[in-house]
């Protein structure tokens, strides 16, 4: 069963409607490993359901993302990206977002569990990671000059 149809069987299983907008949001977001905004999942379920109404699917990603079969990410710029959830794809991440080009990269979910234990020992702060892109500069990026300096910008 791939992630799409485990989707539908999960919302089954929960009791929920399977629309037409439901069912294509799952497939589009099954069929790729991009971060897509709310635009770009409309895009591409219109072609599987072509006449989708922007607000239906604004809504099925919505309920999808509160039924915990989707889940967005708040770039530091730029509309909200949504996947799928971990759940669905048995694969769990964080992620990274370059500041010049705006390329968004998934990176190892324990990469900050060090940072997380020692916030919440030292402050009580309870990190989630995983609802927002951290920001820096890609290895492609990085390794161009700088506009306007002329300075090629390393990473750290």
């Amino acid at each position: 069963m791939d992630a799409a149809e485990a989707g539908v069987a999960r919302l089954r299983v929960l009791g929920e409607r399977v629309t037409p907008a439901r069912r294509a949001v799952l497939r589009v977001l099954a069929e790729t490993a991009d971060h897509l905004c709310v635009e770009d999942v409309l895009a591409r379920a219109d072609l599987i359901v072509p006449g989708l109404h922007r607000t239906t699917v604004y809504r099925a990603v919505e309920t999808l993302g509160e039924l915990g079969l989707v889940t967005h990410v708040h770039p530091a710029h730029g509309p909200v990206v949504y996947h799928l959830a971990a759940g669905l794809t048995g694969e769990t991440h964080l992620h990274v977002r370059c500041r010049r080009c705006g390329a968004i990269q998934d990176v190892p979910a324990d990469l900050l569990d060090e940072v997380a234990e020692r916030l919440a020992r030292t402050t009580g702060f309870q990190l989630q990671p995983d609802h927002a892109a951290l920001t820096g500069v890609c290895r492609t990026c990085g390794d161009q000059p700088n506009v306007g300096t002329g300075a090629a910008i390393r990473p750290a």
